[in-house]
């Protein structure tokens, strides 16, 4: 972290960048390191990345377009990417120099400097840190607001299994900066109309298997019925997850990418790892929860075929 530091306080020009299709964590940490980034360092320049613009973008920060040159003089920060092919715009390679901040398992070594603790729940949790080494000084409420969203969502509201004392201090750190935490909540997790008719049809048309296999396959027809992007609807993985005797739970969603149909899709668990599964499918991501892209029907259900073997510990 004090070498990450050292390489912030030497750069004038910084590009924070992070995934394709980010969720709250990519958006939560990239913008709460921006923030805070300009609100420590005015007299550098400080900008976020990336083409995509996510679910939740509303409830962060407005990109602006970013030169070429500027890229090439600044310092690369990308964030919340295990893989090199998922971070959202590869210009990060024009930089002088690249950080690559991440809570994923590592995959692809792709940054000069790369900073991995897999153990953390959230990579707003890291940025939370490496904030905390260089002041501990209440932050600013929008600062704060990014990095506890990010940390909130990542831990399915502080319950998943790597929820650690480290992560509840840092979102006390946060909520100290007179963060409006059912405000914040509401805008994470309530539901339009839209979003809870899409709810109720993965309950209602999951396939649910002895084994304790759940998964369902969502085509475009059903997806324009229901009024949902894909983006959306990948949101909803968990709502398969709330069975305690479901083991590993699957949602696929069918597009069309390059004038080929293919399902791309998230992997979850309780207890069994999905996240090599996940990496046989152009895919991968933490050890309970993982994403799988690109694939055919016919890999849709290899896919699934090995999820039943991890299953029955085949595999």
């Amino acid at each position: 972290m004090n070498e990450i530091l050292a390489k912030i306080e030497a750069a004038p020009i910084i590009c924070v960048f992070r995934h394709q299709a980010p969720d709250p964590d990519a958006l939560g940490s990239q913008w709460g390191l921006v923030n805070w980034l300009k609100e420590t360092y005015p007299n550098k320049e400080v900008y976020a990345m990336g083409w995509h613009r996510g679910q939740s973008a509303a409830l962060f920060g407005n990109y602006e377009t970013v030169s070429d040159e500027v890229v090439r003089k600044s310092l690369a920060i990308i964030l919340d990417t295990a893989n090199a092919a998922r971070i959202d715009d590869d210009r990060y390679q024009y930089a002088y120099d690249s950080v690559k901040l991440d809570h994923h398992p590592f995959t692809d070594a792709y940054a000069m400097y790369e900073f991995i603790d897999d153990t953390a729940a959230s990579t707003s949790e890291l940025v939370c840190r490496l904030i905390q080494m260089k002041s501990r000084e209440t932050l600013s409420p929008v600062t704060a607001r990014y990095l506890y969203m990010g940390i909130l969502t990542d831990t399915l509201r502080f319950s998943t299994s790597n929820t650690s004392a480290s992560t509840l201090h840092c979102a006390a750190f946060l909520v100290n900066s007179e963060l409006n935490l059912s405000q914040i909540n509401d805008d994470l997790f309530g539901m339009e109309r839209i979003e809870f008719e899409l709810t109720n049809y993965i309950r209602t048309h999951a396939i649910i298997e002895e084994s304790g296999l759940v998964y369902i396959k969502l085509d475009r027809s059903t997806l324009e019925r229901l009024r949902v992007t894909p983006g959306l609807a990948k949101e909803r993985v968990n709502e398969l997850g709330l069975v305690r005797s479901f083991q590993i739970w699957a949602l696929l969603i069918e597009q069309e990418e390059d004038g080929l149909i293919r399902y791309s899709g998230s992997l979850r668990s309780r207890r069994l790892s999905v996240n090599d599964i996940a990496h046989r499918y152009n895919g991968g991501g933490h050890r309970l929860a993982a994403a799988v892209k690109h694939l055919t029907e016919v890999q849709v259900d290899l896919c699934l075929e090995d999820c039943r073997r991890r299953i029955r510990g085949e595999i």
